[in-house]
């Protein structure tokens, strides 16, 4: 049951951030977006559930940011095809207008600091992996490591 519970925060949470951030950044948003946002957060998190710490941070954000990009073309064909909740066809770089270049790199930004974010959640709040709090290492080196309790 925790971990049904866990899932459903990760997937609220997620959704809720990015809807904010949307409407910080576009005054509008969908609900589709919300439903997106939560796939993508389960994403996130399920990385090291998956693999370990000891993955790479810059594989863990090019993985999310895959996700990110491939969700949101399937989204683009389900939900967007009239173009009523984004339209990336005028700016360089995009496929059908429903996946750009200039937002692939916003993804980038989002998933460094989703990945953390999501791992703090887990590991503080659902006892994931408790005595090991999460960290990171790029190339090898540790970059970051949450302190204990």
């Amino acid at each position: 049951m925790k971990k049904l519970l866990k899932y459903i925060v990760i997937f609220v949470f997620s959704g809720l951030v990015y809807i904010l951030l949307e409407l910080l950044y576009r005054q509008r948003t969908d609900v589709t977006m919300f439903l997106l946002a939560g796939m993508c957060g389960l994403i996130f998190a399920s990385l090291n559930n998956i693999y370990t710490y000891e993955l790479d941070f810059s594989i863990q954000v090019f993985i999310s940011t895959i996700a990110i990009t491939i969700g949101e073309y399937i989204f683009g064909v389900l939900f967007n095809a009239d173009y009523h909740i984004w339209d990336y066809r005028n700016l360089k770089y995009n496929i059908n207008g429903f996946i750009s270049l200039e937002f692939i790199l916003v993804w980038v930004i989002i998933a460094i600091f989703g990945i953390p974010l999501l791992d703090y959640i887990e590991w503080r709040h659902f006892d994931y992996k408790k005595d090991t709090p999460p960290y990171y290492k790029v190339f090898g080196k540790q970059i970051f490591q949450f302190k204990l309790k």
